[in-house]
């Protein structure tokens, strides 16, 4: 199995990754992001960063709306598939969240869809969040879109088997005090691949003390992609933060 320490490195660059996935929805991406404009009174002529962007779904619809979007994602086969879409303000990188290194500066950061929370220690997602404030015009903002931790270990469920097309994805969930595990093991005809997901199940607290340290302060917190208010039994916990 991939050493835990790097298991976002194969996983993220897997095609049985982009397989057991593939349901995630434009329609739903393109809603959120203009709640996000709406709801936070976004300006449309500022530069956008989307941190951790997978294929690009989020950057497509930003770069519909702002002036420069460049997305930033580890996986060389996500930007690879991401660069199909890209236009004159529109551009995406390979890099690392905890040490990117971009020619722009940024008036929004969006680290969406749990792109954050990878990590072994604290200190790397630190490195993160003080990287963004680099990254950051003065007075720039980010918003973190993160899982919510009370339901999730309220209501997991231990295992879970998927068939797409001929391929089977058996799931196996846990939580421990400090992360969700997610071991996935697919059945691909004679061959066995083992693969797994680790998120630091972050509260609310958790993320004020780190975004405190990073220097920003955060300003709101949301509940779901309709931003109503965040509390315990929310579906997700979204921050939104200042750059100080």
């Amino acid at each position: 199995m991939e050493k835990e320490i790097d298991w976002f490195k194969t996983w993220f660059n897997s095609n049985y990754y982009h397989l057991l996935y593939n349901n995630r929805s434009q329609q739903e991406a393109n809603s959120f992001i203009d709640n996000l404009v709406l709801k936070l009174k976004l300006e449309k002529h500022h530069n956008v960063l989307d941190l951790g962007c997978g294929k690009g779904r989020h950057s497509q619809k930003l770069s519909q709306l702002f002036k420069l979007v460049d997305g930033l994602d580890l996986s060389k086969e996500n930007i690879i598939q991401a660069k199909k879409h890209l236009k004159p303000n529109l551009n995406f990188y390979v890099g690392d969240m905890r040490n990117f290194k971009l020619k722009n500066k940024y008036h929004y950061i969006f680290n969406l869809f749990t792109s954050f929370g990878y990590f072994d220690n604290i200190e790397q997602n630190i490195d993160v969040l003080k990287c963004c404030h680099l990254h950051l015009e003065k007075n720039g903002k980010i918003l973190i879109d993160f899982l919510n931790p009370y339901p999730i270990k309220k209501n997991i469920i231990n295992e879970e088997i998927k068939q797409i097309d001929d391929i089977i994805f058996k799931i196996n969930k846990s939580v421990d005090k400090k992360n969700v595990v997610k071991k996935i093991t697919v059945f691909d005809g004679n061959k066995t691949h083992h693969f797994f997901e680790k998120v630091q199940l972050f509260e609310k607290i958790h993320f004020i003390k780190m975004l405190n340290e990073s220097g920003f302060k955060l300003l709101s917190t949301f509940g779901n992609y309709q931003l109503d208010d965040y509390d315990k039994y929310s579906e997700r916990l979204i921050l939104w933060a200042k750059k100080i």
